[in-house]
């Protein structure tokens, strides 16, 4: 069994890391240990700046597609909560987007690569939690989403304005990010405006108000 203790010391060397990480994923997949053994590492994976983290989303996001929708949805909501606050994410929103995709009433008809999953996320989030069983945790989803798009937003505003004065949060972002801001801005503020009905009108005003940099 894979311990946590085992990856923490290990996080330099990526690669056997996330071959360690795709081999626990392959064994929730046939049921060889439970899925709570990749829960434990959802921190980790959603904050790794590795472009060869994908191959990891793959594996995790194909051993949750037996798990029960309540396990499936507590997925979602922790997701979107650590790319509030993660230094790298575009890689965490790609794992969301891999992650609605899959779930989707799309999902045959998507292109499931690196980029796309990005591009897709107005479709594939609105599509999502449009489905009565996701339906429920839609308004906490779109607010955590709000967050994460504010932040994202703010940090692509002060790298356009090279404004070195941004709060703490924004420092957090690793500056190997800096080259996706835009892309991630337009999308995510794309998104929050299609799903604009969840959230209050105080936002959404300010969601019609903004000026994409």
């Amino acid at each position: 069994m894979v311990l946590e203790a085992d990856l923490v010391q290990e996080e330099d060397d990526f690669i056997h890391v996330a071959k360690k990480i795709q081999v626990r994923a392959r064994l929730v997949k046939i049921d060889s240990i439970p899925l709570t053994q990749l829960g434990r590492l959802k921190a980790y994976i959603l904050n790794t700046g590795s472009h060869g983290i994908w191959d990891v989303f793959i594996e995790v996001v194909a051993a949750l597609q037996n798990a029960e929708g309540s396990v499936k949805r507590q997925w979602l909501v922790d997701s979107i909560e650590i790319s509030c606050i993660t230094n790298y994410p575009s890689m965490a929103l790609r794992f969301l987007g891999l992650l609605f995709g899959s779930c989707c009433k799309y999902m045959p008809f998507l292109i499931l690569d690196r980029f796309t999953v990005l591009s897709d996320l107005p479709v594939t989030l609105t599509s999502l939690l449009s489905e009565p069983k996701w339906e429920f945790v839609a308004e906490s989803v779109v607010s955590c989403l709000w967050t994460s798009m504010e932040r994202i937003y703010n940090w692509d505003t002060n790298i356009s304005q090279a404004d070195d004065s941004h709060s703490p949060s924004l420092h957090s972002i690793d500056k190997s990010e800096n080259a996706m801001a835009a892309f991630l801005t337009h999308v995510m503020h794309q998104t929050c405006v299609c799903l604009k009905d969840y959230l209050p009108l105080k936002k959404q005003l300010r969601l019609a108000n903004m000026i994409l940099p």
